[in-house]
């Protein structure tokens, strides 16, 4: 490439040609994270007059190209996932939007919801310590008591293999399935949260094949979609000891929606109670799948890391590439 070619191409970077839309190109953000599983949070109505400004549409592909820019640890603001905030919807008092840092995007992010509702409490976008939130597993109901104590119902599990999804012929639930890995034969239950789990209970390998062993069953035909992998060590019926491999994201300091599929899968296998304290390496989380009405709730904290503006005219090209 000819050096004038080349300066051709920085010129939108280093002319300076958008230093006067700045202002209206700068996008407020709230950087947050539960038990250290990060977020970036975003405004919707903010984030569509900022793209507005910029003539940049607003839809699915955009956004995601927009979560692996500001998800990026090294070039963004850094994150494991976006986490984009609309207003009520569906009878919900908030709706959002929810994309894993390498673009894909999850109906459910358990620690990412908790986040959420800290925001909204703090901000005052809600004014009563019960609310709902719409997504896209559907009504999510959230009871805040302090940035400690936050609870989320995140519903009924998916045992359905349809509707987890795995590629099982028949509708009977997934426990204990025989499976086959370079690391030697694992005994797979899987759940469904509004995103889908593995979880392997007491697995023969070390921690140190973990890693590879998560790898294999994410690129495996038999998870469509691609799959949560938790790795659980057992210390009684109520106290687990989970590792988790995100997909989107890889290894991961704490999952809750991976929290509460090891729970519903420990009560499947009869090897956990319907309450339990599950330990992330990020920390622990309570977890209860009720008796009564069959629902899967999860406590834990939230908090804000710090809150800044990012200037987004820089990825206006990249936005807009089809």
């Amino acid at each position: 490439m000819e050096k004038d070619e080349f300066m051709q191409m920085l010129k939108p970077n280093i002319s300076g040609e958008h230093s006067s839309s700045n202002a209206k190109a700068n996008l407020s953000f709230t950087k947050m994270q539960a038990l250290g599983n990060d977020f970036v949070l975003l405004d919707e109505a903010e984030l569509v007059s900022v793209f507005t400004t910029l003539n940049v549409k607003s839809e699915a592909a955009t956004l995601s190209k927009l979560a692996v820019k500001l998800c990026d640890r090294h070039f963004g603001v850094g994150a494991d996932g976006l986490i984009i905030v609309g207003q009520s919807k569906n009878d919900c008092d908030l709706s959002w939007t929810y994309i894993n840092s390498d673009g894909s995007t999850s109906a459910m992010c358990g620690n990412g919801i908790r986040c959420l509702a800290f925001w909204a409490v703090e901000k005052q976008i809600v004014k009563k310590n019960e609310f709902n939130v719409s997504t896209a597993k559907g009504a999510v109901g959230i009871l805040y008591e302090s940035a400690l104590s936050i609870q989320s119902d995140l519903g009924l599990p998916l045992l359905n293999p349809a509707m987890i999804p795995v590629a099982e012929a028949n509708a009977e639930p997934v426990v204990r399935k025989e499976f086959s890995t370079s690391c030697g034969k694992i005994f797979i239950t899987c759940v469904g949260m509004g995103n889908p789990h593995c979880v392997i209970f007491n697995p023969a390998f070390s921690a140190d094949s973990y890693g590879q062993v998560a790898s294999e069953l994410q690129k495996d035909a038999y998870f469509p979609q691609g799959v949560n992998v938790e790795f659980v060590r057992l210390r009684d019926s109520r106290f687990a000891e989970v590792i988790v491999y995100e997909r989107g994201c890889g290894l991961t300091l704490a999952c809750a929606s991976g929290a509460a599929a090891v729970l519903v899968a420990g009560v499947l296998e009869g090897c956990l109670e319907r309450e339990a304290t599950v330990r992330l390496p990020g920390g622990d989380l309570q977890i209860s799948w009720s008796g009564e009405d069959h629902h899967v709730r999860i406590c834990g904290p939230a908090n804000i890391s710090f809150t800044g503006t990012v200037d987004l005219s820089p990825f206006k090209r990249e936005l807009c590439q089809p």
